[in-house]
């Protein structure tokens, strides 16, 4: 465990909503008086329409004091310009890490296989140095039009880190990916389908893991805490199934069960089994190692979900043809 002892660092960065729209509208006012620069922006109409804008389209983050509740910060952008449009943190709430973790947080929603700008901050106010330094710590240069950067080189993956929006749609029933039976990721194979959830391999194979699974309920659920006991319960029991039969069969040491749904939305588990000689002693699993597979050939991983089939078969639940 690292321990933080400056407390300014524990703060909660979250997008804005339209009740944060009145101290951010305050934020604006202050920081103009603040520069001295002949302006009211926070009541401005221009200003106003700008931050409901930013807000309703998820183009709006806050920075808020765990225990206090208020908002120390904003950072406004656009997705369709890649542009970082406003940032600003509240005088008492400066040098706590808060204008740095906004500027970072908002980055990684715009597109950076592509330049990303900024609105410049060149002026005499005093703080336009400081946020300058900001975004040069972020890779930003000074160019004729503002500010420039280039992040192409970041690996990025697929989570709502990343993708937001998205992320938030397909968590509704209407529009997830699973309900609506679209494709399933390349490599990922129904080992078999009841009527409680799919029980699926893939191949590779996160974590270079041979017999990396998961298994999702057949009723949408984005957050598990939102199950129906019952629901659970036959969800749980489900997965147990699973998790007896893949230790059989792979013969692993343990099985580690990781809820995630960071980037599919609708809720599954993964079903890791652990071995003397993998590679993570004493250590979480890294999902992002799946290269070379755990198999062989592809048929030994075919091999596999035969044999997990017949070991479910054991102990099915109504299997669905």
């Amino acid at each position: 465990m690292i321990e933080n002892n400056n407390i300014g660092d524990i703060m909660l960065i979250r997008f804005a909503t339209e009740k944060d729209l009145p101290a951010w509208y305050e934020l604006a006012s202050e920081i103009l008086q603040e520069s001295q620069r002949p302006s009211d922006k926070g009541s401005e109409p221009s200003f106003i329409s700008y931050a409901k804008s930013r807000v309703s389209n998820y183009e709006a983050l806050t920075a808020v004091d765990y225990m206090s509740g208020n908002n120390m910060g904003f950072i406004g952008f656009s997705r369709a310009r890649n542009h970082i449009s406003w940032l600003g943190v509240a005088k008492k709430y400066r040098r706590k890490g808060a204008g740095s973790r906004l500027l970072k947080t908002a980055l990684r929603q715009l597109d950076h296989t592509k330049p990303i700008t900024a609105e410049a901050f060149f002026g005499e106010y005093k703080e336009d140095e400081f946020v300058l330094g900001l975004f040069r710590k972020f890779g930003f240069i000074e160019t004729k039009s503002g500010l420039t950067a280039d992040l192409m080189k970041e690996k990025r993956g697929g989570s709502f880190h990343y993708k937001y929006p998205e992320f938030m749609k397909a968590s509704e029933k209407e529009h997830c990916p699973v309900c609506n039976q679209e494709p399933a990721p390349l490599g990922h194979i129904d080992i078999e389908t009841n009527d409680k959830v799919w029980i699926c391999g893939e191949y590779p194979g996160q974590g270079r893991l041979f017999g990396k699974m998961y298994v999702m309920p057949r009723k949408h659920c984005f957050h598990f805490e939102d199950m129906s006991p019952e629901d659970m319960t036959d969800f749980m029991n489900e997965v147990r199934r699973v998790g007896s039969a893949l230790r059989k069969v792979t013969g692993a040491v343990k099985i580690n069960y990781e809820m995630h749904s960071n980037s599919g939305a609708h809720l599954h588990i993964h079903l890791f089994p652990r071995y003397l000689d993998d590679e993570f002693p004493s250590a979480p699993i890294d999902y992002r190692e799946k290269e070379p597979a755990p198999y062989e050939s592809y048929e030994e991983f075919l091999w596999f979900v035969e044999r997990m089939r017949k070991e479910l078969g054991k102990t099915g639940a109504e299997v669905k043809k």
